[in-house]
């Protein structure tokens, strides 16, 4: 198995768990803290967008590093502005579930980096 398909499964997963937990979100399920009303539809929305760099990484398609790290910067973005602008009104499990999808989009990242040159 190839590091880009490795990443491309962390992609897939990393969007299907945003999938499910913006969806029951949305549905109403209240995961016992406080929620900002947006967030749920960000993770859900965010979830589907991540399965476009999941399949551009399997297929080594030329677009695949490009929406990546889009998908990266937006979640970076969205993670400053619950820092500073939604402080006091998000919860630290949602912080905690930002932070886990920059990680995991940061491993996502090197893997293709690293794929990246080997093919050199």
């Amino acid at each position: 198995m190839s590091l880009n398909q490795i990443a491309s499964i962390l992609a897939f997963l990393v969007g299907i768990m945003s999938i499910v937990a913006g969806g029951k979100a949305m549905q109403g399920w209240n995961p016992g803290y406080s929620v900002l009303t947006w967030l749920p539809v960000y993770n859900f929305v965010m979830g589907i967008l991540a399965l476009i760099p999941a399949v551009l990484i399997w297929i080594n398609h030329r677009y695949a590093m490009i929406t990546s790290i889009a998908t990266f910067s937006i979640h970076a973005v969205v993670l400053f502005i619950l820092f500073t602008a939604f402080r006091n009104a998000v919860a630290y499990q949602s912080l905690a579930a930002m932070m886990f999808r920059l990680v995991i989009w940061v491993a996502i990242l090197a893997l293709m980096y690293f794929q990246a040159r080997k093919g050199i």
